[in-house]
């Protein structure tokens, strides 16, 4: 079978279409036949690499059998940021499966992301037991919440701002400020094409699949400060609206907007997509029964292929003068790209810096009995990262190993204050 692998031209119209019809059949979508709608998806392209392979024995040798996208973004882990690559539109043609195809695109982008300087790689996942075997492991969670409004009855005191109805293209200069002052742990760019497909200036939506149109919210504090948004739309079933976007700078604005969203007359059901994992708004519920969590999803996907520079960026918790804050990670790497022994230091104002020390050594080899190190492939250290999966619930089940006192002061150590979240799927 003659097979090639081709990075695609973005000149190359035809190309990048039939790149994406192929993409599209492999999520189950109907190929786009509109000409002004594939002339924007090709936008939607720009900055990214396009990887395509193809069969020149096949039917239709222009159209590949395997597709794959990735993009450089800035990637927000706890008190810092690191460059990162994201995989995107990965599919492989049912009659060419296990012809090591993915493996092949996967193994060539971690070569890509390394050769950049990208200290991660990241993706989402519509299958969970495909990237393991790359390094990938889960980070972070997002919920589904559904709520009653008429069950709804707030403790307290409405917010002294104010919540704006407005056309979803007023917020395109205010939205973008809030999502990059509001940024957390698990957070990537937002750019250009993505931001006007959200507010609806171009054919392509992110959300709505068909449903109602996008509307916006805006609250102001009691000084006229923007401080959050929401987009959300009027959902197939009558009296549901479907919220898909809700980004804050404070507590007050998030509550402000929960409040008008549950409020709005007619209302039957309010849906509150990729929710935190620590939303805290239905604790100001009186009867918190009023939302009901619906699903439950891992979002995003990490692979680091460059140890000291994504830990040396982290900030890390500091519980108290006497927890150790030097930890020896033992970091077994399948593929070979972040295989090593390390030395995180962190200081007292949890900034640290990791070191490779050398190779790992084997379990049982003479030279470990005088180091207190913890040993862990780069698929549990990818997940940990951000403070989503505890090390220590990683160890209870096997998948970190070492001395009780060197996991405890690492599980501690990798502790946050929030749950991280990834709010932009790709």
């Amino acid at each position: 079978m003659n097979l090639r692998t081709v990075e695609l031209d973005h000149t190359d119209h035809a190309a990048l279409d039939l790149w994406w019809g192929a993409a599209s059949r492999g999520f189950l979508s109907k190929p786009e036949t509109d000409v002004a709608v594939r002339a924007e998806r090709r936008q939607l392209l720009v900055g990214s690499s396009i990887l395509g392979v193809y069969d020149d024995t096949a039917a239709e040798p222009l159209v590949p059998v395997a597709t794959l996208g990735s993009f450089p973004t800035a990637f927000s882990i706890p008190g810092g940021t690191v460059r990162a690559l994201a995989i995107t539109e990965v599919t492989v043609s049912t009659s060419h499966e296990r012809r090591g195809i993915a493996r092949s695109l996967m193994e060539n982008r971690l070569h890509h992301a390394q050769a950049t300087g990208a200290a991660v790689v990241a993706l989402t996942a519509s299958e969970a037991t495909i990237y393991g075997r790359y390094g990938f492991a889960p980070s972070t969670w997002e919920y589904t919440h559904e709520v009653d409004p008429k069950r709804v009855a707030w403790r307290g005191a409405p917010p002294a701002g104010r919540v704006h109805t407005l056309d979803p293209r007023s917020l395109a200069i205010v939205a973008p400020e809030l999502f990059e002052r509001s940024r957390g742990a698990g957070d990537i760019d937002r750019g250009v094409a993505w931001w006007k497909q959200a507010l609806r200036e171009v054919t392509i939506r992110h959300f709505s699949h068909g449903e109602g149109d996008t509307l916006a919210l805006r609250y102001d504090d009691a000084d006229g400060e923007p401080q959050g948004y929401a987009l959300y739309r009027v959902g197939e079933e009558w009296g549901t609206i479907v919220v898909d976007d809700l980004v804050t700078t404070t507590p007050e604005a998030r509550y402000a907007l929960w409040r008008h969203l549950t409020g709005i007359s007619l209302t039957t059901k309010v849906t509150f997509h990729q929710a935190p994992a620590d939303e805290a708004i239905p604790w100001r519920l009186v009867d918190r029964r009023a939302v009901k969590t619906s699903a439950r999803a891992d979002s995003l996907w990490l692979r680091i292929v460059d140890v000291p520079t994504v830990l040396g960026a982290r900030r890390f918790t500091v519980p108290g003068p006497s927890t150790p804050r030097e930890h020896v990670l033992d970091v077994v790497d399948a593929l070979g790209f972040a295989e090593g022994r390390f030395v995180l230091r962190i200081d007292e104002r949890g900034a640290a810096v990791a070191e490779r020390l050398g190779d790992v050594p084997e379990p049982d080899a003479a030279t470990d009995t005088d180091t207190d190190a913890v040993r862990l492939t780069i698929n549990e250290l990818s997940a940990v990262l951000l403070g989503g999966p505890r090390v220590s619930a990683l160890a209870e089940a096997g998948l970190i190993t070492g001395s009780a006192d060197a996991v405890r002061a690492l599980d501690l150590a990798f502790v946050t204050e929030h749950a991280p979240f990834l709010r932009t799927h790709f």
